[in-house]
């Protein structure tokens, strides 16, 4: 485990110093299994681990620096994700009568907005250092070559979007949310399946997805990849609106409001159907329109692809006349 004490994780969190270290060793213990190691790889981990073991160390290599600061991203996302599996097992007490909630004369209870507030914040910053420690392994591969060797970054290498913050520079705004990345994630790969791998032609995509994973990646694969990632995107979005039935907006996949005055009340509901269907119609409109332009890239650059046959149109793009089922 990543952390020994409760002054270690006051670095990342300021809690008090009478804190029970061993209330909190199952939750770290169940957010190292379910985040930190499945992001890293079992070898990636334990060598961080025994690193993390021999600590202190005087007069770091550049390799020990690196594994440092990587330990540091670690700790930060992994102190607040146990916080979160762990909020509402850590607000009780259990005992032979049952379950009971901690409070006494002095010391009350959150209200519900306040708890609502700062799970969210515990969710958020442990999800969105996730992609921080992506992008800082990514950033100085050189050093970590458990990781470089592990089935994690042939994935992370091979994907089109494999962190927010490049979701972001398309631009498509989640607002730094890796919760919503994630339940993006099924619909990218169902988009980049069913029409990107069709449209792009089954040579030039293995040809793509080959560069992509190389120490250097070709220049021609690095200036198309902003023409796949674009209508990659906005399909995928669509279609995740179209089946969870909300928009995505700031608050993830769904709006928030008060009900009444209280400020504890707050709920949750989808967006209007009208606002769905808007937005769905919207972006796959725009994702039809970077299809074109990825086409047209390909179409003036046939002497670098020139395996391209050409094809135009997509899923979303069809004549509905004489059919039983149609697009809208």
């Amino acid at each position: 485990m990543l952390f020994k004490t409760i002054t270690e994780i006051k670095t990342f969190l300021p809690i008090g110093v009478g804190n029970d270290f061993n209330r909190l060793k199952p939750h770290i213990t169940n957010a190292e299994n379910k985040y930190i190691k499945t992001l890293l790889g079992t070898d990636m981990y334990d060598e961080l681990l025994e690193f993390y073991g021999v600590l202190p160390i005087a007069n770091l290599t550049d390799v020990q620096l690196a594994m440092n600061e990587l330990l540091l991203k670690v700790q930060h996302s992994l102190i607040h994700l146990a916080y979160f599996v762990g909020y509402d097992f850590l607000n009780v007490s259990i005992s032979d009568a049952g379950f009971q909630r901690i409070e006494s004369d002095r010391v009350k209870g959150l209200y519900k907005y306040q708890e609502d507030n700062l799970k969210k914040y515990f969710s958020d910053a442990g999800f969105n250092a996730l992609d921080s420690i992506l992008v800082y392994l990514e950033q100085n591969i050189q050093h970590f070559t458990e990781f470089k060797a592990s089935a994690n970054w042939t994935e992370f290498k091979g994907s089109f979007i494999p962190t927010v913050d490049i979701l972001e520079k398309i631009p498509y705004n989640i607002f730094g949310s890796r919760l919503t990345f994630l339940s993006l994630k099924p619909h990218l790969a169902f988009i980049e399946d069913t029409i990107l791998r069709l449209a792009l032609g089954e040579v030039i995509y293995q040809e793509i997805k080959a560069g992509m994973i190389l120490d250097v990646i070709p220049a021609k694969v690095t200036a198309i990849l902003p023409y796949i990632r674009k209508p990659l995107i906005y399909f995928a979005t669509a279609l995740l609106m179209e089946e969870t039935g909300a928009t995505l907006g700031n608050n993830g996949l769904y709006f928030e409001k008060l009900n009444g005055n209280s400020p504890d009340n707050k709920i949750k509901q989808p967006s209007s159907e009208d606002r769905i269907l808007a937005m769905i119609k919207r972006n796959r409109f725009i994702g039809n329109s970077y299809l074109d332009a990825l086409k047209s890239y390909l179409l003036a650059n046939m002497d670098a692809w020139e395996d391209f046959s050409g094809t135009t149109g997509s899923l979303f793009n069809r004549d509905n006349t004489n059919k039983k089922t149609f697009w809208a």
